[in-house]
């Protein structure tokens, strides 16, 4: 019998590629599927609880869910002010199966000390930020443990908290919305406290194609620049190599018609509808689930940033600490490309109006 090959679609000659998973796949991948599979269930569950209670016939269950969502409209304020990050249910084992699906790897390039907060900035975004979750939402790398002293919070679209039952499963995750108003909150709240945004933001998704260059959706994002600026926090770039090629994405180039489409109910909606194809639970050819892909996280060194009155946080100014960000990113990439197969791609900066 062949040896099972660790791949996500094990070769049976040089050309061609299993459809159907091994009846032999050991109970090791198996429960690493199953994480990724919960992972991707849970929104969905968490939907269909809300609905059922809603039309169920006995009073109490309606009137519960009707008054969770009158208090998530009045008066919940935790995803813009700190979440309630419950370590314990960062470090449960399923995220260890998670994180080993991939694998998601994180590298440390230098210390961190605890004594000023940062703003982490998360590249690329990928179709889903797998990466940016599996390293920054749990501690199954060990950020805990590399970045000690350094009290993390990865941020995400409001629209991920309209869910019932969801939210409380962000917020114990240590995820929080990613306005205005949560970033300063948290870097108010004193040395170590700091922020992972995804910078590119929805949009970005929409360039998340495997084997092709990093388009970053970077170059007019300038807002976490005035908000480090404001709260005198430092920013770290963070590459993530890997995170464009779990799944493969229909071509929809800036200017197609598709593309136009998506940018419109992206716009409307807030966040974008990439057309992508993964695998299955049993089978690798069609599905929703992530491929198995290395993904290794490097974060870089940090850019030190005065705090600033608002009269004193003009354009040249966030001009200038924008271009040091980019200029470090590329640095933190050219370095480390090699080692993952990357030496032939670049980084390509763009904007949000040539869509």
């Amino acid at each position: 019998m062949k040896k099972f090959v660790e791949t996500d679609r094990p070769p049976t000659s040089s050309s061609a590629y299993r459809t159907f998973a091994p009846l032999n796949t050991p109970w090791r991948r198996r429960r690493e599927t199953l994480a990724i599979l919960v992972w991707w269930v849970i929104p969905w569950f968490c939907l269909y609880l809300t609905i059922h209670f809603l039309r169920s016939d006995r009073w109490y269950l309606t009137g519960g869910i009707l008054l969770y969502i009158a208090w998530m409209i009045v008066f919940r304020t935790h995803p813009k002010e700190g979440g309630h990050r419950q370590q314990w249910f960062r470090r449960l084992a399923c995220w260890k199966w998670f994180t080993d699906y991939f694998p998601i790897r994180l590298h440390k390039t230098c210390d961190l000390p605890p004594d000023r907060s940062y703003i982490f900035g998360y590249h690329p975004h990928g179709i889903l930020s797998l990466g940016g979750f599996g390293n920054f939402a749990t501690e199954a790398t060990g950020f805990e443990n590399l970045f000690p002293g350094i009290n993390l919070r990865f941020l995400v679209l409001n629209s991920n908290f309209q869910i019932p039952f969801y939210d409380l499963f962000l917020t114990m995750m240590g995820v929080c919305d990613a306005s205005k108003e949560s970033c300063n909150y948290i870097l108010k709240q004193g040395k170590g406290n700091s922020i992972m945004l995804v910078l590119g933001g929805a949009k970005e998704a929409l360039d998340a194609h495997p084997s092709s260059n990093y388009i970053l959706t970077l170059k007019n994002r300038k807002g976490f620049v005035k908000i480090a600026l404001a709260n005198g926090a430092s920013l770290v770039p963070v590459f993530s190599f890997g995170e464009n090629d779990l799944y493969e994405q229909v071509a929809n180039p800036r200017g197609s018609k598709l593309r136009t489409l998506q940018t419109i109910l992206q716009k409307k909606m807030g966040y974008s509808l990439p057309l992508f194809n993964g695998r299955g639970i049993f089978q690798y050819k069609v599905g929703l689930l992530p491929n198995r892909h290395p993904i290794d996280a490097y974060v870089g060194e940090p850019i030190e940033l005065p705090k600033l009155a608002p009269e004193q946080i003009t354009p040249h100014v966030v001009d200038g600490y924008h271009k040091k960000y980019m200029d470090a990113l590329t640095r933190l990439f050219d370095t480390h490309k090699a080692k993952h197969g990357n030496e032939n791609r670049l980084i390509v900066y763009a904007d949000d109006t040539n869509v």
